[in-house]
């Protein structure tokens, strides 16, 4: 008797494991598919040369997409003709099996 419980408690610990280290790789999946997306949306407004109509269309896509993108766009230069925009993208990090639930940000900078 003493070792099947052994053996039971030993199968559960097992099986809490697995079911955390599912949820991790889950959510590192998801924090990099973020990240490759706020490196898509850099090159894409530094190809159009900070174009709004393609900044807007990103700001859609995104939405689509289930996050929030902010772009803050700074002119410098004596000029006034050097652009560069802070991109920051908006995510919600989940993990249930811990009950962490938190909006986290991701931010890039396109010149």
């Amino acid at each position: 008797m003493k070792h099947i419980v052994g053996a039971f408690s030993m199968l559960l610990v097992l099986l809490m494991n697995v079911l955390a280290g599912t949820a991790m790789i889950s959510v590192s999946a998801k924090v990099a598919e973020v990240k490759e997306y706020k490196a898509a949306v850099v090159a894409e407004i530094e190809n159009s040369n900070f174009n709004p109509i393609v900044m807007e269309a990103c700001k859609r896509e995104a939405k689509k997409r289930g996050y929030e993108l902010e772009i803050h766009k700074y002119l410098y230069d004596e000029k006034k003709d050097l652009c560069t925009a802070e991109i920051l993208l908006k995510y919600q990090y989940d993990i249930p099996v811990f009950g962490v639930s938190s909006q986290r940000i991701t931010r890039g900078i396109a010149r």
